[in-house]
């Protein structure tokens, strides 16, 4: 039998002599329940945003997108590019040109980027879904067609139903006029043939349009792109595919997927990096309250300490009551803590209990929370580490705080 166990415990749960040292335990555990109980939760809430985050952007990010190192464009009739279209796993490839252009509707301008598609791309990466008006259109046969991100279309003030066209401007590469600033731009006209919406980012960034009519319109050849995009069969795949076009490629490409192409995953990183360590420093300072209720009960139990050295106890053995009465203080208040925030967290993800005034302005009507059994078991050791070395200090200090020399 574990003896040093069998009497923190009894200590702890006695129902006997319920006292003010009880009551200092049972507030210890009380501090360390709640703060265990508030990680979880923000943790929680941290991975219900990445969720959201990751559902908005996922709807039309590639898998994988490949950009060259050095330079803005490359030749996707390079040997090593047309080799990917022969890995195993991957549905769709799309060749993009994306560019920074002055946008302009009667009086107002913009400047944004010009996405060239393929014509099948919008079915692909269900953009043809996100449209809220209009269209998803970007071929025709006489007529050049662009779909407007919400924004671009709300700052500049530009309606669908209209029918007007809006012009690109884009600096001539291949000629420069000082005399007539003019022609020293390719400029074209497209129709707006939608509105889509997708996120805050996207939707005031980006309009798209077809790749034949932006290759011509930026001076580009018919083999040039600015990336590739990949969609790929079976999502357990993408890295295993992503390290195969790596060896392709070569050292002259990134190969990025969606965590790489986005810096808010980076900020979302970061962000729960941040809160967890300051979770943890709280979680610390009520910890603290384990230190005074292990002293307490060491100068309560001063003559249970000499009667059991009188009977060949070694001080070690006592010392050992005393770091496990501490620790087990920890321990059920971070069980408690895990059990309360779990709940809770479950409660907000399945039910919505704590909702935006939103008025449907919002992505989502109640506050995001996506719980994850990896939390709770990060949390519970790092719980449980805070409490052995906040322990380790009274036990270790067994001596000093008797009246009765030993």
């Amino acid at each position: 039998m574990n003896v040093p166990f069998f009497i923190a415990k009894r200590y702890l749960f006695s129902k006997k002599n319920r006292n003010a040292i009880n009551i200092i335990s049972g507030i210890s555990i009380l501090v360390v329940a709640v703060s265990t109980a508030a990680l979880i939760i923000v943790l929680s809430s941290i991975n219900g945003f990445g969720k959201l985050i990751d559902e908005q952007i996922s709807t039309y990010a590639p898998d994988l997108k490949i950009e060259i190192k050095k330079g803005k464009t490359f030749s996707a009739d390079d040997p090593n590019i047309k080799k990917i279209s022969q890995t195993e796993g991957i549905s769709y490839i799309a060749e993009v040109i994306e560019d920074n252009i002055l946008l302009k509707h009667k009086e107002k301008q913009l400047i944004c980027t010009v996405k060239g598609v393929p014509e099948n791309y919008g079915e692909v990466f269900g953009l043809d879904t996100a449209i809220t008006f209009g269209l998803y259109k970007t071929h025709g046969n006489s007529l050049n067609f662009v779909v407007l991100g919400a924004g671009v279309s709300y700052n500049l003030g530009i309606s669908v139903e209209s029918g007007e066209s809006i012009s690109l401007w884009i600096p001539n590469r291949k000629s420069i006029q000082i005399l007539n600033p003019e022609q020293s731009f390719n400029i074209i006209n497209l129709i707006p043939a939608g509105v889509i919406s997708i996120d805050a980012e996207f939707d005031t960034k980006y309009i798209i349009s077809s790749l034949e009519t932006i290759r011509k319109f930026t001076d580009r050849d018919s083999v040039t792109v600015s990336s590739i995009e990949i969609k790929i069969e079976n999502p357990s795949d993408i890295q295993k595919i992503k390290k195969d076009i790596k060896n392709i490629l070569g050292n002259n490409y990134y190969v990025k997927d969606i965590y790489d192409q986005f810096d808010v995953y980076k900020v979302m990183k970061s962000e729960r990096l941040a809160a967890f360590i300051i979770m943890l420093f709280i979680i610390l300072i009520a910890s603290f309250s384990i230190i005074g209720s292990v002293t307490m009960l060491i100068i309560e139990k001063q003559k249970d300490i000499f009667t059991l050295l009188s009977i060949g106890s070694e001080l070690s053995s006592i010392k050992k009551i005393f770091f496990t009465e501490g620790l087990l203080i920890t321990m059920t208040g971070g069980i408690i803590g895990i059990i309360l925030g779990g709940l809770l967290s479950y409660a907000q993800q399945y039910f919505g209990i704590v909702t935006f005034p939103s008025d449907g302005y919002y992505i989502v009507d109640a506050y995001p929370v996506d719980v994850k059994i990896i939390d709770f078991v990060i949390t519970f050791i790092s719980v449980t580490l805070i409490g052995s070395i906040i322990s380790l200090y009274p036990a270790s200090r067994i001596k000093s705080k008797l009246t009765i020399q030993v």
